[in-house]
């Protein structure tokens, strides 16, 4: 019987002008290129990184990825200094192995600020 891969979700706060916008596929490449760049294409391939979640007027996002490669994500995202020439900061403030536990506790509170 084949093991299902254990997935982690992590939940970021993106701090950038108000006026400032940018897509999500943008963000994906930037993510990408982070990635590649700063731990190379083994690592990459083991990553199973997917946006669940992607919401500019709350500024947060959701991302699950692989438990093996929880620390390289949040590494990449903490490297993303600016995207289109725009500065922002993506912060993550929570890991956790469900998704549920991320709305119900730190969503919550996300949007409560």
């Amino acid at each position: 019987m084949v093991r299902r891969e254990r997935q982690r979700y992590i939940i970021f706060k993106i701090i950038k002008n108000k006026e400032d916008q940018f897509n999500q596929e943008i963000f994906i490449k930037e993510l990408w290129n982070n990635i590649w760049t700063y731990f190379g294409l083994r690592e990459a391939n083991k990553i199973g990184l997917w946006v669940l979640d992607w919401n500019l007027e709350m500024d947060y996002g959701i991302l699950r990825c692989s438990h093996e490669s929880k620390e390289i994500i949040i590494s990449a995202l903490t490297l993303i200094k600016e995207i289109e020439g725009k500065r922002v900061i993506f912060s993550p403030i929570k890991t956790s192995g469900t998704i549920r536990a991320l709305k119900n506790k730190y969503l919550k509170k996300l949007i409560k600020e």
